[in-house]
């Protein structure tokens, strides 16, 4: 059964959008919850004006200096205005316009690493202002307004896989259309030619008539640098084309890759389009769910050692596997080695057993960020991230869904040397139990600079809890917390309900407490600790 082009284009993989690929500012302001404080100064109040009617908006830009127009653009793409953005686009006086510089970023706070509708919320924002832009900027070419702008960065931000699908069928449209002039104007050279050599003599051959009209004016050359997420065939296979197309010299519409998602692909789509890209453009890439395996891993390796500028790699959700396969450790760690200016790493749910140490060896420049969820980790490899050159300068850690029973030695230097830097630590339901636990929690202390700490998953007793809540009641810069109720919450699960809804409140006030958060006004020290939010999980596994 064939598909339609748009098919399967329409739903939106909001954890795609977050990670190693889209850094969290964690000191700015959450972006859809910001109160704002201060007052808007005069000008930010004057273009938020302007912006809300389109016809003032344009009788404004012949009447303001250039400057002017870029702060009513911030202010229409903030309020939504899209004729205010059509009208100041088509009159643009600049010949470059980057998204990132007009609008704050989306991707900020700590509230998306535990509201997944808040999350939901950022991608639709910045998929606004990228379909938008990338839609208004084409049909101002089209209708052959006075813009000057050629250059269009929207980096940073998401973008609909329905408008990277629009983007790469104009990109090929300028191309075949192109060809077509050129050939057509070669056919009427060559009829000329054989009329002139002909002379008096019948010429059977007449010139080409044709409307030569373009979507884009003859004498235009743009560019449009995004970051493209793919997950279904036909833009794929849009994609593959149009990146090949950009690589030609004198191409009129060059598309420019500086993150790229291929999702639900599989490994010979994903070899297929990471060898059209440019290597040394492509900043951030994400490869999850293609089930790659060993074969295909070993296929991409040459590829990834090419991506010298990468700074960003999730290879999350695979089926990679370094368990008893030194070779296959080898070849990962040889591709690892060139990425010279690779800063987070994502590894999760591929079977990295016993084998840790070959992976960490590859990494040749500090990591900020770190996951390895679900890696089957062991005691030897605890070890090996224990003695890791960079683990000091890690500010995200997360080692979820790993047995860390068994390793709870190793990892208490391993805490140390993470002390000073991290400010995410992930250990979700690594099965510690309360004795581990209540060995680990006064190191839990030396956490100076950690503002989110999630521990939920694991099974303890409330007083496990609250032992654990004094002690970081000491870490003042704590924000997020995020535990599961205790076991003694479900004794009475199968009498009453009741019961177990009462035992949870009695544990979130008294887990409170010990966290210092109900403290008194004149405590100094736990004054600092009463913004912490808690965030209460339910425990699956009793």
């Amino acid at each position: 059964m064939t598909t339609t082009p748009m098919q399967g284009m329409h739903s939106m993989w909001y954890d795609h959008y977050k990670g190693a690929v889209y850094p969290l500012d964690l000191e700015g302001p959450p972006y859809c919850k910001h109160i704002r404080t201060t007052a808007p100064s005069l000008l930010e109040a004057c273009c938020a004006y302007i912006v809300k009617d389109a016809s003032l908006t344009r009788t404004a830009i012949d009447n303001v200096p250039p400057i002017l127009c870029i702060h009513m653009m911030e202010a229409a793409l903030r309020g939504n205005h899209e004729r205010s953005i059509q009208a100041l686009m088509s009159q643009w006086r600049l010949r470059s316009l980057v998204l990132a510089k007009l609008v704050p970023n989306v991707f900020s706070s700590l509230l998306p690493l535990y509201e997944p509708l808040y999350q939901s919320d950022l991608v639709r924002h910045g998929l606004r202002y990228t379909t938008s832009l990338a839609h208004t900027f084409l049909e101002c070419l089209r209708q052959e307004s006075p813009t000057k702008l050629r250059h269009l960065d929207l980096t940073g931000f998401p973008t609909a896989e329905v408008i990277l699908y629009y983007l790469t069928s104009h990109c090929m449209l300028v191309h075949n259309e192109n060809r077509r002039n050129n050939m057509v104007s070669l056919y009427n050279q060559a009829v000329s030619l054989a009329a002139e050599c002909a002379g008096e003599g019948v010429n059977h051959h007449a010139p080409l008539e044709i409307d030569m009209r373009n979507c884009l004016p003859s004498d235009i050359f743009i560019e449009i640098k995004l970051d493209a997420f793919v997950t279904s065939e036909p833009c794929h296979s849009e994609l593959c084309k149009a990146l090949t197309v950009s690589s030609f010299p004198g191409v009129r519409f060059r598309l420019i890759l500086d993150k790229l998602s291929v999702t639900c692909l599989g490994g010979d789509r994903v070899n297929l389009l990471l060898k059209q890209i440019t290597p040394e453009q492509l900043r951030g890439l994400q490869l999850k769910y293609n089930s790659l395996r060993n074969t295909d891993f070993v296929r991409l390796a040459p590829i990834l050692q090419s991506l010298v500028n990468l700074t960003a790699l999730d290879l999350s959700c695979n089926h990679i596997s370094l368990y008893d396969n030194e070779q296959m450790a080898m070849i990962m760690r040889q591709a690892l080695s060139t990425l010279t200016h690779l800063e987070r790493l994502d590894l999760s749910n591929n079977r990295l057993k016993n084998n840790l140490t070959n992976v960490l060896r590859g990494v040749n420049n500090p990591l900020k960020h770190l996951r390895l969820v679900a890696c089957g980790l062991t005691l030897l490899d605890i070890i090996s991230l224990s003695l890791f050159q960079y683990l000091g300068k890690l500010e995200e850690l997360d080692l979820s869904e790993n047995n860390l029973s068994a390793s709870y030695l190793p990892f208490v230097p391993l805490l140390n040397k993470i002390s000073s830097n991290i400010r995410i630590l992930e250990l979700q339901d690594c099965s510690i139990t309360d004795e581990i636990m209540n060995l680990l929690s006064f190191h839990l202390t030396n956490l100076s600079k950690v503002l989110y700490l999630n521990l939920s998953g694991n099974v303890w007793k409330s007083e496990t809890c609250y032992t654990l809540a004094k002690h970081l009641s000491l870490v003042h810069s704590l924000t997020v917390f995020r535990i599961s109720y205790s076991q003694d919450c479900y004794f009475h699960m199968e009498e009453d309900y009741s019961i177990v809804s009462e035992a949870k409140t009695l544990f979130q006030l008294s887990l409170s407490s010990a966290l210092g958060i109900n403290a008194s006004p004149t405590d100094s020290e736990q004054k600092l600790v009463k913004k912490c939010t808690l965030v209460f999980e339910e425990l699956e596994e009793r």
